[in-house]
């Protein structure tokens, strides 16, 4: 057997894959439209009103990365049961094929699903909300004015005025699949409790790697700060304050501005947005490859 990738063979594990899991994700996606159809049922009692395009995208994101992270969690559990696990490994196919039959359920068939169940029931509430206060409206105001209802939610575009007006979906995109990727190394990397060793994981990673920037990185450089991106750093003027005990740093033209070329900001803001990922795909791939149970 060929230890690359044969797209039959892998198909034939997407097949399997399906028919050992169907219950589970069909049970699974009836629990997610009965939680969102009963939130959105309170979110209709609650302001007599369909619900705000702000609390549609909040209600999207919010379960989009709880759900989406917690199904990645999951996506190896039989790694965790010694005859599950037994079971996996001796699957004809190989390490990418099984990892890339993961990540085409984990990834692309459950995004499209939640973003379809969201929007079918998302409609529904919009309507509905929209019918429960125009009969309001209608009580409250004379014949000639116009009703305006509430929008459905377009949860892939969105400017934000504090971004000044910049479409932060992307990054928000960018957020969630970078945790789902965690997650789902996570999965292959704990047999057991895969959630919640994860989050400890990626809390501690980032707390050492906060600690290391505020009291190892920032210490070493001169009073200043970095300056349209971080390839170009303003060192400060330092002077002594009046009452001669505190130092003040000014922002003078004689300060020092220490650069270094452009491109390093455009590489670093592209490995940071799409090349993480990948890498998370890869360190999922090399320990799948060398497990044992």
């Amino acid at each position: 057997m060929t230890q690359t990738f044969d797209a039959g063979r892998w198909w034939l594990l997407v097949g399997k894959h399906w028919s050992e899991n169907r219950k589970k994700y069909s049970l699974s996606l009836a629990a997610m439209a009965g939680l969102l159809f009963l939130w959105n049922i309170v979110a209709v009692l609650a302001d007599r009103r369909a619900p705000a395009t702000q609390l549609q995208m909040n209600t999207y994101f919010f379960g989009l990365f709880v759900v989406g992270c917690l199904y990645a969690s999951m996506m190896f559990s039989d790694l965790g049961s010694k005859t599950r696990g037994l079971n996996y490994l001796v699957v004809p196919a190989s390490t990418l094929e099984k990892l890339l039959c993961s990540l085409f359920y984990a990834v692309l068939v459950f995004f499209v699903c939640y973003t379809a169940l969201f929007y079918v029931l998302d409609i529904i509430t919009v309507k509905a909300g929209n019918a429960v206060a125009y009969s309001r409206w209608l009580k409250q105001h004379a014949t000639g004015t116009t009703f305006s209802g509430t929008a459905v939610a377009n949860v892939f575009s969105g400017r934000d005025q504090r971004m000044g007006n910049q479409d932060p979906i992307l990054y928000i995109y960018l957020a969630y699949f970078l945790l789902q990727s965690i997650f789902l190394a996570g999965s292959v990397y704990f047999s057991r409790f895969s959630f919640i060793k994860t989050v400890i994981a990626a809390v501690l990673s980032g707390m050492i790697i906060t600690f290391v920037i505020a009291k190892v990185i920032m210490p070493i450089l001169p009073p200043g700060s970095y300056h349209n991106g971080i390839s170009s750093y303003h060192v400060y003027t330092v002077k002594d304050a009046p009452d001669g005990g505190t130092m003040i740093y000014s922002a003078v033209a004689t300060d020092k501005l220490v650069s270094l070329p452009a491109w390093i900001d455009k590489f670093l803001l592209f490995l940071l947005k799409y090349a993480l990922i990948p890498v998370f795909w890869v360190v999922t791939y090399f320990r799948l490859k060398e497990k044992e149970i």
